[in-house]
């Protein structure tokens, strides 16, 4: 089956009352051994031996992600970020072997806390190592290894477009997330603080798709125009589950730069949010009372965003095509005045007119 980039690929919008039940009605299918092995079969042919064994153990990763994410729903969130984690972990074993036609082989995470953490939840660090259940995941989709990279979980937050305005409210600095609205020929980024941003335009041309796709670059006070040069060239923009398009800042590491995939920022947010609130559980409660820091309010509104987002991210690689889900749009029947309704206004304010010049003696 021939891969497109997730930026490119045809976008399907499902209008729903419900939107996280029709996505996961979706991903359902994959619960079914039959249909994992029809998949199987159409996406690699006949090649793949034990493929009912295969097929079987998918469908069940699915089941098990499905019940994860539910029983998530159900607590408080003292517990939820490790559920829905192993929800993730359950999900990105099923890309793994959806991508590949085999399972998984790992038993670690390939995720490790960094050690010496001064208590400070927004310096929680992970790193990534060799092997193991994130960096397969992370291969199905990125050629590029994050291999011994460290990231703190508030340069994680800064790259989720949807948690923008609680991560600028909470910690008074700008997020990588710039808004993008399509334009003529091309998309304007839009902020009202644009210089608040250092190194913007340099930071913005080391993103290897918007160089390859957009030319010109002009900037105002409040926005900066990218003019597209090449139309044939993967976007850059990233989809919030509001419909809104983004464009993301990578991150600055040293004298490099590192664009994290959206797929990979949301398992890692979850893993240290995981491990957070298992292994640092005081610390944990403190955070979630919101007397110490309001750090919180982000860590809510990326929960909310990634129990939505995150399995749809998945249903979008296994399809090879981008799905929208949204709420269906009342529509309301707008009938203009007829000309009757119209000449009985016009008479009135006339009428009203005079009599207030009357009253005024004129």
């Amino acid at each position: 089956m021939f891969k497109v980039s997730a930026q490119n690929r045809p976008l399907r919008t499902i209008a729903t009352d419900n939107p996280i039940t029709e996505m996961w009605s979706m991903l359902s299918f994959f619960e079914s051994g039959f249909n994992v092995e029809s998949y199987l079969k159409e996406k690699f042919g006949s090649s793949i031996t034990n493929i009912g064994e295969i097929s079987s153990n998918i469908a069940l990763s699915m089941k098990t992600a499905r019940e994860y994410y539910r029983a998530a729903e159900e607590v408080t969130i003292l517990t939820e970020p490790l559920l829905l984690f192993y929800g993730m972990s359950a999900l990105s074993k099923v890309l793994f072997g959806t991508t590949h036609g085999k399972e998984s082989p790992s038993r670690s995470h390939g995720l490790q806390e960094v050690e010496g953490w001064n208590g400070i939840s927004s310096d929680l660090s992970v790193r990534i190592l060799k092997n193991g259940t994130f960096p397969q995941f992370h291969g199905c989709f990125c050629k590029e290894s994050f291999r011994n990279q460290v990231f703190s979980l508030k340069e994680l937050f800064s790259l989720v477009p949807e948690a923008k305005v609680s991560f600028e409210t909470v910690y008074k600095e700008k997020s990588k997330a710039l808004k993008a609205t399509r334009i003529l020929y091309g998309i304007s980024l839009i902020d009202s603080e644009l210089q608040k941003y250092t190194d913007l335009e340099d930071l913005i041309r080391s993103i290897p798709n918007v160089n390859k796709r957009y030319g010109i670059m002009q900037r105002s006070i409040d926005r900066i125009h990218l003019f597209c040069a090449n139309g044939n060239a993967p976007d850059s923009t990233i989809r919030a589950i509001s419909g809104e398009e983004y464009i993301v800042l990578p991150l600055k590491k040293g004298t490099t730069t590192v664009i994290v995939p959206e797929m990979s920022l949301h398992y890692l947010i979850a893993y240290l949010l995981g491990m957070f609130a298992r292994y640092h559980l005081k610390e944990w409660a403190e955070l979630v009372k919101g007397e110490k820091s309001g750090e919180i309010y982000v860590i809510q509104k990326f929960l909310d965003t990634t129990k939505r987002k995150f399995p749809n991210m998945i249903l979008d690689e296994m399809h090879n095509r981008n799905f929208l889900f949204t709420s269906p749009k009342i529509e309301v029947e707008e009938k203009g005045l007829s000309r009757e309704q119209l000449r009985q206004i016009y008479k009135y304010v006339i009428d009203e007119m005079g009599s207030e010049l009357r009253r005024s003696g004129l």
